[in-house]
């Protein structure tokens, strides 16, 4: 790299990062509309944009509220339609909701009817015999298929357990994998690549089904990344869909500031929001976590514990009115006494 490139990414010795990182990241917010979009192609899954997405990623929330799951082939079969199709009846998810039009129960005989839908059975490329074996294997009742219907025979007619057996089935997984969702193909206009796009985040289930390039396979599930990958994965996928969210609005973040959040959310090797049950809620210095939320919580704690707060940080000597110890104010003078008495003369 040219010494021009790297004077670029050079600051001041003393420059408050932290606080530039943070206005670099909270005014735009106040700028974000609350706004969704389809992705093209997958007509059942909108993606959370704007400022919801980031208040997500930043909060460090378990769960994204519509996770997406980038999935790319093995190159042998990465330009193959069929084998792509192949991949698609493999890894999206077919619950039994999604295709059942209609449920009757009758607890005098203790059997439950499923009345199949025709459109959703030839879309999922099932059939009503593999739907009825799938149920008996899963569950060991007997079934009986006919046309679009099937019949199960639950073992008991105490009304209870008949509706406790039918939940059961409705909530199972007749094939793909649970986790996945459903499961679209899209092509790299560049590469001419066929790629697979799913509403779901179970790369865990998804990486180890032959034909999934295993290095190639993305998510913008931090904590999936997280338990499959580690926290440095976990940490590039936290930057680099907070870049993507403000890209998507036109807003320009320099990727230092969004990498610098990235990296606090991450630095004890796990994850952590930035509110008060994450980075605020765990400063070393009182006043500046009583500053955040929970005041008087944070300060009784502190007299009851005996905490002393070194008055490190920024928050906490702005909150009583001291010299930040940040730019000029990183810098200590000191002067002789008989150099002082001279300035005292020169008067």
């Amino acid at each position: 790299m040219a010494k021009e490139e790297k004077n670029k990414f050079r600051v001041q010795y003393g420059e408050a990062v932290g606080t530039v990182a943070a206005q670099s990241l909270g005014e735009p917010g106040t700028q974000m509309i609350l706004r969704s979009f389809h992705y093209a192609g997958v007509e059942s899954t909108i993606s959370t944009s704007g400022l919801p997405r980031i208040v997500e990623l930043v909060d460090a929330k378990k769960k994204p509220t519509t996770p997406i799951t980038y999935i790319y082939l093995d190159k042998g079969i990465a330009k193959s339609f069929d084998k792509a199709d192949e991949m698609v009846r493999k890894i999206s998810e077919v619950t039994m909701n999604s295709v059942v039009r209609r449920v009757d129960e009758n607890f005098a005989k203790g059997k439950i009817r499923l009345i199949l839908s025709s459109q959703e059975v030839e879309a999922a490329r099932i059939t009503t015999k593999g739907v009825a074996s799938k149920i008996s294997k899963d569950f060991g009742f007997e079934t009986k298929a006919d046309g679009r219907t099937i019949e199960i025979s639950v073992g008991t007619r105490d009304p209870k357990k008949v509706r406790a057996e039918r939940v059961r089935i409705m909530n199972s997984i007749i094939s793909g994998i649970e986790g996945a969702g459903k499961v679209m193909i899209r092509q790299d206009e560049q590469t001419k690549e066929f790629y697979l796009i799913a509403s779901g985040s179970d790369i865990e289930s998804i990486i180890d089904i032959p034909g999934v390039d295993s290095t190639r396979i993305i998510t913008n599930d931090v904590f999936a990344v997280y338990r499959l990958f580690g926290v440095e994965a976990a940490r590039n996928v936290i930057a680099d869909e907070l870049a993507k969210t403000l890209n998507e609005q036109k807003i320009g973040v320099n990727r230092r500031h969004l990498a610098l959040i990235a990296d606090a959310m991450t630095a004890r090797g796990n994850i952590k929001g930035v509110g008060r049950h994450g980075l605020s809620g765990e400063k070393g210095s009182v006043l500046a976590r009583a500053a955040y939320e929970e005041t008087v919580k944070h300060l009784v704690h502190a007299a009851v514990y005996g905490e002393i707060d070194h008055m490190n940080g920024v928050t906490e000597n702005v909150l009583v009115g001291k010299q930040v110890p940040v730019g000029t104010g990183t810098v200590k003078l000191a002067i002789k006494k008989e150099d002082l008495s001279k300035i005292g003369k020169k008067k």
